[in-house]
């Protein structure tokens, strides 16, 4: 059986290799959903060894799951990768998550879920555009990532793509969480909900 194993070095330029793990077998972790602080919403999650990891994104080409993960794990987050059959995907380690089953005997919130209970406008760091002439989508550099990523530009600045959410408050929510880890972040409206962007300040347009 294979064991848990970091990430080697020479197949991605991770900064802290103990802080991202390959998960090569179905049995190193559980599959679950869990709850967070900042998020009405449940999350898709692993367990392994008894710490949460909720979900981030599905990627079908190894070595660009592998650059992902090192740029995550460079902003400071803890990451795992599981191998499936439709390719790796990227989970997020969540330090206040509680499984969903352990949520079941709270009462639910009477508030409709247009409600928000953190503010709705710029805070600092992060900032919702309203509308799509206050950003131009393109695609970027990064002097840690080889491939191209998603990106805008708004204020004179590049801000890659992080994560789409279904909620506002929820986007809201993990900007402020990457405001607090002292991360720049925009946020957009699309069809499928709300985008978060994170500043590169390094980054360069692809030409």
């Amino acid at each position: 059986m294979s064991s848990v194993r970091p990430i080697s070095a020479d197949l991605a330029p991770t900064p802290d290799p103990a802080r991202c793990k390959i998960l090569d077998s179905r049995s190193q972790y559980r599959a679950c959903h869990i709850c967070v602080p900042d998020s009405d919403e449940r999350l898709a999650a692993i367990v392994v060894a008894d710490r949460y990891y909720s979900f981030f994104r599905l990627v079908q080409d190894s070595q660009k799951a592998l650059q992902i993960a090192a740029k995550l794990v460079y902003r400071g987050d803890e990451v795992a990768i599981t191998r499936t059959m439709k390719g790796d995907v990227l989970w997020i380690y969540e330090a206040d998550a509680q499984e969903e089953k352990a949520q079941l005997e709270k009462p639910k919130s009477v508030e409709p879920s247009t409600s928000y209970d953190i503010p709705r406008s710029d805070s600092g760091l992060w900032k919702i555009l309203t509308s799509e002439r206050d950003y131009q989508v393109c695609q970027i550099r990064v002097p840690d990532v080889a491939k191209p990523m998603a990106a805008i530009y708004s204020d004179r600045e590049y801000y890659s793509y992080l994560r789409t959410v279904r909620e506002q408050n929820q986007a809201i929510a993990l900007a402020e969480r990457l405001s607090d880890k002292g991360h720049a972040a925009r946020i957009t409206q699309n069809s499928k909900g709300w985008t978060l962007w994170v500043l590169e300040a390094e980054a360069m347009l692809r030409t």
